[in-house]
């Protein structure tokens, strides 16, 4: 199994792997002998660093005890796909795993609130959408709650949000949600390895071109970038696609408040949000006037 180099669909699949093994109470040395491999070609496969084909990841794991139809969805993970794109439908797992592995990540927000960003909250009115019950809504929000331990994390990335200004306006789960999601921002804001920069309604062409862009920097590979989509998210590291994704990021940059000024604005938001309008407007509530 020659080596190849790391890419998004190696390390997913490697980390798969190395959980079915984990679980199955196996450690790495005890399949290598199972399988005829040496230990380095299991440790490589698991970090994402070694070729592997379907008949080796059908092997691994029936070693590993893992039943036919589970075996099945791992090798979903095992087919190629275009080079320099990952499209995944079930998007948010690949991208924690990325996440945790950056050591800088730069986010494009132009009309929700970041991910990493939500108060409990606001998550939820954004996953309380028709056709998921609530078992499913528990489920779901308690992943994006889990997810947020990274920021948190002794080494966690350095983080870049250029926020659009409408995201901040639109008033997902009422005005009290709203309100504390500012104060969540602020308070967030403070911390010395996260920086939150708002991009004003005049400035925010780049920001509605761009979309929902995540773009990942490690120490040991190469960039990713993630795109996120309403059915699908892509992961993206071909270098044309990464050169575009970062200028526009770069652009951005350009276009943002500073983070002063940012700050400012997610403290006053905050306190509009804190007095809600006598007469609530769906179709254009008070707090969307700019004064």
């Amino acid at each position: 199994m020659p080596a190849k180099t790391s890419d998004a669909r190696r390390r997913e699949l490697g980390a798969e792997l190395r959980r079915r093994r984990e679980s199955a109470g196996i450690n790495g040395v005890d399949l290598a002998r199972k399988l005829g491999w040496s230990q380095s070609a299991v440790s490589r496969i698991e970090a994402g660093l070694g070729g592997v084909n379907e008949v080796n990841v059908i092997m691994y794991l029936a070693h590993c005890g893992v039943s036919t139809p589970e075996a099945g969805e791992v090798l979903k993970l095992a087919k190629e796909t275009e080079d320099g794109y990952l499209v995944r439908v079930d998007s948010l797992r690949t991208l924690i795993l990325h996440e945790n592995m950056a050591r800088r990540i730069a986010v494009s927000a132009p009309l929700v609130v970041p991910g990493l960003l939500q108060t409990e909250g606001y998550a939820r009115a954004m996953i309380s959408l028709p056709g998921y019950d609530e078992a499913a809504v528990k489920a779901r929000l308690n992943l994006r709650m889990s997810r947020q331990r990274l920021l948190r994390s002794q080494r966690a990335p350095r983080f870049i949000y250029f926020i659009y200004e409408a995201a901040l306006r639109c008033p997902f789960g009422g005005y009290q949600v709203m309100n504390e999601q500012m104060l969540h921002l602020a308070f967030l804001a403070d911390q010395e390895h996260i920086a939150i920069r708002v991009v004003p309604f005049e400035s925010g062409q780049i920001a509605t071109i761009t979309g929902a862009l995540t773009l990942m920097d490690f120490a040991d590979h190469g960039p990713l970038a993630y795109l996120e989509t309403p059915t699908a998210g892509v992961f993206v590291e071909a270098p044309d696609g990464i050169a575009r994704c970062r200028y526009n990021l770069g652009q951005l940059a350009k276009d943002a408040l500073n983070e002063r000024q940012s700050r400012g604005l997610l403290a006053d938001l905050a306190s509009r949000y804190d007095r809600p309008p006598k007469e609530h407007r769906a179709h254009c509530p008070d707090i969307l006037a700019k004064e």
